[in-house]
């Protein structure tokens, strides 16, 4: 996935994708390694704006994941819906050390492109893993699972007793505080 600057066209452009898995080796590759499932197609509107060397991209992704809650470990299905900004820069050619830069391109949020390409695929892959939950639940309501027998008590009622959390602070609550 790949744009020329000579694309856009009186300084703005707007595409629209809709990508497959295969465009995406590393989303494959978390995948099986347990992480968040993607499911087909993956969809983009992106538009280009072009000043001067600096290419302003805003866009959005719609797709649906496949995740693990966080509470209960049952497998749900979620929708995913984000808006991103980007902003790519040219390269730059000279060969400065290091203790003349003080920050990079890639430290400043900015993408580097070269030979007036600019190439999409790791910044919209980025964009989509940073729009997955970094603690999935499945339901507002999902009481998760017994700490003591590992039941699913959004299935089941659990009969264990639970202890009571050994908070420093209980012996407050037999306080009696009398208002004045």
């Amino acid at each position: 996935m790949r744009l020329e600057l000579e694309d856009i066209k009186g300084g703005e452009l707007e595409q629209e994708y809709s990508c497959s898995l295969s465009d995406f080796s590393d989303l494959i590759d978390i995948a099986d390694d347990g992480g968040p499932k993607f499911s087909e197609p993956l969809q983009f509107q992106l538009r280009f704006q072009r000043t001067g060397q600096f290419v302003e991209v805003d866009g959005h992704l719609d797709a649906e994941v496949e995740l693990k809650c966080g509470r209960c470990l049952l497998d749900f299905k979620q929708s995913l819906a984000e808006s991103f900004a980007l902003t790519f820069v040219p390269q730059r050619k000279d060969h400065e050390t290091e203790e003349e830069v003080e920050l990079k391109t890639g430290e400043l949020g900015l993408i580097p492109y070269e030979n007036d390409i600019l190439e999409l695929q790791e910044p919209l892959q980025e964009q989509l893993l940073m729009a997955v939950p970094i603690s999935p639940v499945c339901k507002k309501s999902c009481r998760g699972l017994c700490p003591e027998c590992g039941i699913d008590l959004n299935a089941v009622k659990c009969d264990c007793t639970r202890k009571p959390f050994n908070n420093k602070f209980n012996v407050l609550a037999s306080i009696d505080v009398k208002k004045s």
